[in-house]
């Protein structure tokens, strides 16, 4: 029997072999391809499926939009309140968990306005954040994607200071749709054919829009084909170089009422602001909402430093950074970072009450000098162990602050600080302090006596006298005002510390003020008579006498 394909030639196997070689590599390739087909399908499945679930629970989660969605600008961990904002910004409604966390952060004297709607929803939500905590990027930026990308029919209005500054939220917003590719993705390419898309509109492949108006502008009826504002949200609406002008904000509030309330029914209106001035937009807002005139309004005041002391946004702000801002910023701070920004009216202490004199302008002869000293508690607070020093003049009872600084030290440093100090005042003045007046209270008391050994350590005495003050300190404090003011009490130009905290007060630390006082009222309770004490010496004045001065007025602001 003949072998198979004996009847072929060489050349003829070959073309078989090749024929069957090409066959077989068709059918390998068409089963790859139809793996590989196979394999992108699924890939796109897996795909559509993750972005459908990441949709849903963006739709369902603001903070999770903003996390997922926008992580360049949402660098930090978001903090608690920061996450109970969004959700009651999403859902209109206020937990029962959430009220109580805003009462945690917020001060008390700020608690009227944290209320449960009277309806089922807010109407309106009052935002009152200090500078650089993501008020605006969160409210004015992730807040509109948001809702425009996740729910139908939606018209949102953005109202700045002007139309410039509105432009600027817009293009934001604008530049988001168009570059972010996880948006793009997920949700689509916003800007097609025939819709309008400029710098202060914006219409979405949904048919959603956003617009930015200026304050002022006038708005009324405006609609989106037959649409009306569905949401306000309004971002810093008057400037730095406005908030003292009462005819424009007069005219702010005028335009809020007007204008933005009466919008749309059911529009939730959202106002994001630092507090700029005791009677700007978002103080007066305030101010209806704790008396009942925004009904179905949540306001919320927060501060960079909550009533505990922690930082509100701590991922962001440490606390050891707020604590550096607050010693660069001084009496700005209070506003910028605290929300509580004071009308000169209601300073004690006014940069113009201080008047300075030279050292070189004292007869030393014929001054007394008496050095209080304040141990700071606990460095958790921030505050400052200080040291005063003031000369009185015996005939013109001109009291001289002579030195005053604070520290933040350990008590170890301290307690050579004020041997330094207390030779330095000797060496100066070639006479000592009368006294060294030392608070007499639990930890200071024990200090006390530490300091006491670590001078006698080094050779010096110190006339250390235990001081019990009476009465209220900020009273106490306040009761120098009248002095200031009229010359009776003078600084040196370069006690920075001293002054900044005289012009904060009753905010903030006042440590320096105290020991200020403190030397002040020992003079006033105790007669140093020398050479020049005029024959009949008038009665010295009480800090509550000196207090009487400004009045019950003053007295019941307190």
């Amino acid at each position: 029997m003949k072998a198979p394909f004996s009847q072929f030639s060489n050349a003829d196997l070959d073309n078989l072999r090749e024929k069957a070689n090409a066959a077989i590599a068709h059918k390998e390739a068409q089963s790859k391809g139809q793996r590989e087909a196979k394999q992108k399908l699924a890939e796109e499945k897996r795909q559509e499926k993750a972005r459908r679930r990441r949709r849903a629970r963006a739709k369902a989660d603001f903070a999770y939009f903003c996390e997922t969605y926008m992580p360049h600008a949402f660098t930090c961990e978001a903090a608690p309140y920061q996450k109970a904002l969004s959700r009651i910004v999403a859902s209109r409604v206020m937990r029962k968990r959430d009220m109580k966390l805003f009462k945690k952060l917020v001060y008390p004297i700020n608690h009227g306005s944290i209320v449960m709607p009277e309806r089922a929803q807010f109407n309106g939500i009052l935002d009152l954040e200090p500078r650089d905590h993501g008020k605006t990027t969160r409210n004015v930026k992730a807040l509109p994607m948001w809702l425009l990308l996740n729910y139908p029919e939606q018209y949102i209005i953005i109202g700045g200071a002007s139309g410039p500054a509105a432009k600027k939220n817009i293009m934001a917003i604008r530049n988001e749709l168009e570059t972010n590719q996880l948006i793009i993705d997920d949700y689509g390419v916003q800007k097609v054919h025939g819709n309008i898309w400029t710098q202060k509109q914006l219409v979405l492949a949904n048919g959603n829009a956003i617009e930015g108006v200026g304050r002022g502008q006038s708005i009324r009826g405006t609609t989106h084909g037959f649409l009306r504002p569905t949401a306000c949200i309004l971002d810093d609406v008057i400037t730095e170089l406005e908030k003292n002008n009462k005819e424009i904000r007069d005219k702010c509030e005028d335009w809020f009422d007007s204008v933005i309330l009466p919008l749309g029914k059911g529009m939730l209106i959202v106002v994001a602001n630092t507090i700029m001035h005791h009677d700007d937009l978002p103080s007066r807002l305030l101010a209806r909402i704790r008396e009942g005139l925004l009904p179905n309004w949540l306001g919320l005041v927060f501060s960079a430093l909550t009533p505990t002391g922690h930082s509100l946004f701590p991922s962001r702000w440490p606390l050891a950074d707020l604590y550096e801002l607050r010693r660069i910023m001084r009496k700005v701070w209070w506003a910028e970072y605290m929300n509580m920004p004071r009308s000169r009216k209601e300073q004690d202490f006014k940069p113009e009450y201080f008047k300075h004199y030279q050292l070189s302008d004292l007869d030393i002869r014929d001054i007394d000098i008496m050095m209080a000293v304040d141990p700071a508690t606990g460095m958790e607070t921030g505050d400052y162990s200080a040291i005063g020093v003031v000369g009185r003049h015996r005939i013109t009872l001109v009291d001289y602050v002579l030195f005053c600084n604070g520290w933040h030290e350990s008590d170890l440093t301290f307690a050579k600080r004020i041997v330094e100090v207390y030779l330095w005042v000797k060496n100066t003045f070639n006479k000592p302090p009368k006294k060294v007046l030392f608070e007499e209270v639990a930890f200071q008391k024990i200090y006390k006596n530490s300091v006491i050994r670590f001078a006698k350590g080094h050779g010096v005495r110190l006339p250390i006298t235990g001081y019990k003050p009476s009465g209220n300190k900020k009273l106490r404090i306040k009761s120098l005002s009248p002095d200031v003011e009229s010359g009776g009490v003078q600084f040196l130009e370069d006690q920075v510390l001293l002054k900044s905290q005289l012009e904060e007060f009753p905010r903030g630390h006042d440590d320096c003020a105290d020991v200020i006082e403190m030397c002040v009222s020992e003079f006033e309770t105790k007669q140093f008579v020398g050479s020049a004490t005029p024959n009949v010496v008038k009665k010295m004045k009480s800090a509550a006498q000196r207090l009487a001065r400004i009045g019950g007025g003053a007295r019941g602001r307190m």
